[in-house]
Parts: C-alpha cells; sequence; structure tokens
C-alpha cells in the first residue's frame, strides 16, 4: 500500500485563522495535524481505549498502515449508539488495510478475494459477481443509482418531501376534470412558467391527475412528462411538484475539481457471495442476513458442498460496499488517499452537451467515499455506516456539546481545497446542484459552462439540526459528539502517517430492536415518547457527498416526510428479507461451484 508522507504547511504572509469552538482549524487549509479541524473539546461520550484499539489490529500493536482484522459480527455486543460506531470504524480499518500479509494478496483487503465486484444491472437486469483475484484489475461506472424502496427512481420536493418517479410511457394519459382518460400530445410553459397540457386535437386539457400505474401508494409517487428537454412532476392529485434544482431522479454523475468524475464501484464480501447461492438453491434460510454463529456455521457448511474454501473471516458475517472514486490525476494531496488500479469508461467530450462514451482505460483511482453495510447479532436489517476523505465537501453549520457540558456552534465551513466544492465561501447559494447526468452510453451537461462543482454536507454528522436523534441523545450536538469524539480516538491513535487518517466516520444507521425498516425516521414514527420498532436510530439521516450528493434534503425537518435515512429507500415490505433491504440482491445471479476454491486461508 501507497504510505503518506508528512505535510507541511509553508505559512508566508498568510495567518492561520483559528476558529477557537474546539480548536476548530478552517478547512481551507490542509492540516498540521489531521485531527486538528475537529473538535477537540468535545465530550468524550464515544471512545475506545488504546488496549481495545491494539487488539483490532492482527499483530496486537498499533502500526502505521498496518492490517486491522474485522470486527466480530457474529458476537456484536450492541449496548449502546457507541458499539454501532466502533464495530463502523473497525470495519473501515479491515477494508482499506494492506491485504499482503493476510490473504497472499496486494493491495488493500477490499482488492482481495474476500470481495466480488456487483456488475450494473444488464438489459434483464440481471447482476453477475466477479471475483476479485490477484493481478486483476477492478472495475468502476461513472454513476450510481437513487433508487426508492420499490426501485424507482426518486425525487425531493422543495418541503424536503421524497417520491418516487414513474417514468413517462409513450402515448402518456392523463384523466380530466371528469375523470375521463385523455391522451396527452404535447405540454406548453406560458411565460410565468406554468405548464398546460393539450390532447392530439390540440385542446387544453383542464385539471389534469396523473394515471399512477404503480402499486406504490399513489401520494408517494409523482409521474414525469417530458417537455422539451426537461422534466416536469404531478402528483396524485395533479399538483405539479417542484424539487430542488438537480435533485430529480437517479444517475447524477458528480466531478471533482481535478476535472475527474467520480466512479463507483459496489461490492459484497464472500459470506454474502456464498449465502446469496445458498439462498436461490434453496439450500439456505433466506429470511433474513446471517447474524447469528448458527447461521455462519451453515454458509460455512454449505460453502464447503461446492467446493469453497473457507473464507477468511467468516465472523465478519454478511457485508456490501458502495464505493467512490475520482481519478488520481491533478489531486493537490493524493498521498492522502487510499488507492487502486481500476478499469474506467472514457469519453469523447467534443460535444460539450454530451459526451460519448468511447472506450475505456486502465487509470489509478483514490478512494473519497464509502457504505460499509453489514448484518451483525440482532440486527439483521444491517448496520449502514459511511465514510468520506476530509477534504471531500464542506459541512454545514451544526452543534455539538464540549467537555464542560456546553452546547457549542460551529459555523459552517468554508475556504479552498475542497474536491467537490469550488466556492464554499458561499454558504447561503444553491448547494448539491445537479449538472451531469448519466444516459446510455453518455454524459450529458445541462450546462457546459458550469466548471466547478458545488457539493455540501447538509446534515454534518447524519442528524437534522432540530429534532431529537435518537433514544440516547436528547439533542442533535449529543449525537454529534459522539461521531466526533470516536473520530478523534481513532484518528489520534493511527500513528505516524497512517493513511486512514485521512477519512471520517460520518455515522452510522440502524433500527430499534433490528425490526424490519418502516421508512420512519425517530422521533417522527414515537407514540407515547417510545420508539417503536423499525425506526431509523443512531445517525438516522445519513448523507454521503459523494453517494447522496443530489437528495439531501434540508437540515431542519418538519415532519415524518421530510425526514430522509437510509432506510426511506431500502424498506421494500417493511422487512428484512435479503431483497427488502438489498437493491441488489434479487438481481445477482449466483455463483457457479468451485468458484471461490483460490480462496486462502488466514496465516497463523
Amino acid at each position: 500500500m501507497k504510505k503518506t508522507t508528512t505535510k507541511i504547511i509553508t505559512v508566508s504572509f498568510m495567518v492561520i485563522i483559528i476558529l477557537f469552538l474546539g480548536c476548530k482549524k478552517e478547512k481551507g487549509f490542509l492540516a498540521s495535524n489531521d485531527s486538528e479541524y475537529l473538535p477537540q473539546d468535545v465530550k468524550q461520550t464515544c471512545t475506545v481505549s488504546e488496549s481495545e484499539f491494539k487488539s483490532w489490529f492482527a499483530s496486537g500493536s498499533i502500526t502505521e498502515n498496518g492490517l486491522v482484522e474485522p470486527a466480530n459480527s457474529v458476537a456484536f455486543p450492541h449496548n449502546n449508539n457507541c458499539d454501532f460506531y466502533k464495530w463502523s470504524e473497525q470495519m473501515f480499518l479491515w477494508i482499506t488495510s494492506p491485504a499482503s500479509a493476510a490473504y497472499n494478496g496486494k493491495g488493500t483487503v477490499l482488492e482481495s478475494s474476500v470481495f466480488y465486484n456487483v456488475s450494473p444491472p444488464d438489459s434483464l437486469n440481471k447482476r453477475t459477481l466477479t471475483e476479485h483475484k490477484p493481478n486483476q484489475v477492478l472495475r468502476a461506472v461513472s454513476n450510481i443509482n437513487q433508487s426508492g424502496p420499490h426501485r424507482l427512481p426518486v425525487l425531493i420536493d422543495k418541503s424536503g418531501k421524497m417520491f418516487e418517479i414513474e417514468a413517462e410511457k409513450s402515448n402518456e394519459k392523463v384523466k380530466d376534470e371528469s375523470n375521463k382518460l385523455i391522451q396527452v400530445d404535447h405540454i406548453v410553459a406560458n411565460a410565468s412558467g406554468l405548464h398546460s397540457f393539450f390532447d392530439i386535437k390540440g385542446k387544453v386539457i383542464k385539471n389534469p391527475k396523473p394515471v399512477i400505474d404503480t402499486k406504490i401508494k399513489p401520494s408517494e409517487v409523482v409521474q414525469q412528462f417530458k417537455v422539451g428537454n426537461k422534466s416536469i412532476f404531478l402528483d396524485s392529485t395533479g399538483k405539479e411538484v417542484q424539487s430542488e434544482q438537480g435533485q430529480a431522479g437517479s444517475h447524477g454523475a458528480l466531478m471533482g475539481e481535478n476535472k475527474s468524475l467520480v466512479y463507483y464501484i459496489t461490492m459484497v464480501n464472500d459470506v454474502y457471495a456464498y449465502f446469496l447461492t445458498g439462498v436461490n438453491e434453496g439450500k439456505l434460510n433466506g429470511n433474513q442476513f446471517p447474524t447469528t454463529a448458527a447461521a455462519r456455521d451453515s454458509i460455512l457448511a454449505y460453502a464447503k458442498t461446492k467446493g469453497w474454501a473457507t473464507p477468511p473471516d467468516p465472523d465478519a458475517l454478511a457485508m456490501e460496499l458502495k464505493t467512490s472514486w475520482v481519478e488520481v490525476k491533478d489531486l493537490p494531496n493524493p498521498e492522502t488517499y487510499v488507492t487502486i488500479k481500476a478499469v474506467i469508461p472514457t469519453y469523447d467530450k467534443s460535444n460539450p452537451n454530451a459526451w460519448v462514451e468511447n472506450g475505456e482505460t486502465t487509470t489509478t483511482l483514490a478512494l473519497v467515499g464509502m457504505h460499509v453495510v453489514g448484518s451483525v447479532a440482532g440486527h439483521p436489517e444491517m448496520i449502514w455506516a459511511t465514510f468520506e476523505h476530509e477534504k471531500n465537501s464542506p459541512n454545514d453549520a451544526y452543534t455539538y456539546r464540549d467537555v464542560n457540558d456546553k452546547i457549542k456552534q460551529v459555523k459552517a465551513d468554508t475556504g479552498k481545497g475542497w474536491l467537490f466544492n469550488a466556492n464554499a465561501n458561499d454558504t447561503t447559494g444553491p448547494q448539491n446542484i445537479q449538472n451531469m447526468t448519466v444516459g446510455h452510453d453518455s454524459i450529458l451537461i445541462k450546462d457546459p459552462s458550469v466548471n466547478s462543482p458545488t457539493a455540501r454536507r447538509i446534515m454534518a454528522w447524519g442528524v437534522a439540526s432540530n429534532t431529537v436523534p435518537n433514544g440516547e441523545d436528547k439533542t442533535p450536538a449529543d449525537s454529534n459528539s459522539e461521531i466526533i469524539s470516536i473520530n478523534n480516538a481513532v484518528r489520534s491513535m493511527l500513528v505516524g502517517n497512517d493513511i486512514r487518517k485521512n477519512y471520517l466516520l460520518i455515522g452510522a444507521t440502524w433500527t430499534f430492536g433490528g425490526a424490519g425498516p418502516n421508512g420512519n425516521v425517530y422521533p417522527y414514527g414515537a407514540v407515547n415518547d417510545s420508539i417503536p420498532a423499525g425506526d431509523a436510530i443512531g445517525t438516522g439521516q445519513l448523507s454521503n457527498s459523494t453517494m447522496e450528493t443530489y437528495v439531501q434534503p434540508s437540515s431542519t425537518v418538519s415532519n415524518d416526510s421530510t425526514a430522509i435515512s437510509c432506510f426511506s429507500c431500502h424498506n421494500q415490505n417493511n422487512g428484512v428479507q435479503p431483497g427488502d433491504l438489498s437493491h441488489v440482491f434479487d438481481e445477482i445471479i449466483s455463483l457457479p461451484a468451485n468458484t471461490g476454491n483460490k480462496k486462502v486461508k488466514r496465516k497463523s
């Protein structure tokens, strides 16, 4: 693994301003100490002791870029929020550890044979698994779908409510004011931006209402209609839904300040792949992801019948990763990133409005974001954690609780040096504006004159600023303090130039009681001050600025329809069956026998 070099800040005729709200250094400059720009006077409500942290390392001691063992998900204690955050930190450190010492491989654990790439869906909506093999370069794609619980694209309206989008069909019909079905011929906008629908005879259709064909509750769906190169959306009552600019639909593309598109790789681990194949063949119980020693052992026994070697880390249970990357080229600080070799698509950019895919190339990619999702004891709905590189995107303002039990306010991040925000000093203007969309074999650009991204983490640490975030934390400041303090603890104990110091845990979410997600976010599902099973808790309104860039709601929420969590999209049927939670599980084709026979057992 490539090691970081010491960061040196040369100060010449300038003053580095320290915001003395917890010694928070303005992030327009790279900090000389990786942890300095996080509040250092935060109340230590979630920490890991040095002795426990040492036990995470395979060697039993903390070493620079050393191999970390995965968390034992079978023995996961799930006593409090901090247990979930420590699990998340340990899993990220393991996944980004060098693999050579334990897996006879090169690069990181995520590049080793422990993980499989999940392909994009084919024309039949099927996906395949590709085992990571030595000297085999991974493949990345240039967009990640943002789908709702019913696998439809999503839209966030201006109030923050999420809808799923039913795409326009050919010969689309609407109901007129007499409830009669009328075929739409065209739509015209007047000078005020109001739209009129016309039938095939050129007559105005009065009070048009869409015909929602999906089985989803109509009030949670909007119908798409094309008007030239743009789309408008009608809800079930015929009201035009106004979305935040660029937040309609999926297939959004993101570009960094280094002019690299963001590329994505979805992966699952060997336990997940074996379990999926056993469920598909009717050999394993597919009611939920594995959470017990007995379920683990059943998977291992089944793998043996297929000729697959035992996974080196079966106690990690089932894991799914979504990772985001940029090209290393022109990054100002490439030594601070975990990197891999990967194949990416290339584009003919001669048309500024539409870049056409014209081949592929092998390049070095730098890790900018990661969703770490895994099943653990007591929680078949899985823990959903996310991480970002510290220089990705500025935070909006947030609060935390200090060592004197006082709540402090941290101003919105400003300054320069952000990979996905060129004008962080503008904290009130439009943020997270989608300008690029992935079409069929192309990237469509809305405005070629827009050359810089505007990404910002609206909820800095995964909770709204005006609600009680979970049953343990009575204020957003208390929840934020847990995430900040575990980040401080881990980053301060990593030694030397450990490259993992440059990444932040943004938060993690799960459901109360490990129940099937009900789509609610605490406290909006709460009744009589209790927490209903299935409410999203922890940092329940979590977003990654490289993967949910364009579907981040306001930092304040007004009701349950504007409170959005991971489980707002991963909650089909409100159950814990794998296909209810994972958008890829039901689409993946089973592994053939003997695919895993080259996996290696961990050396003692």
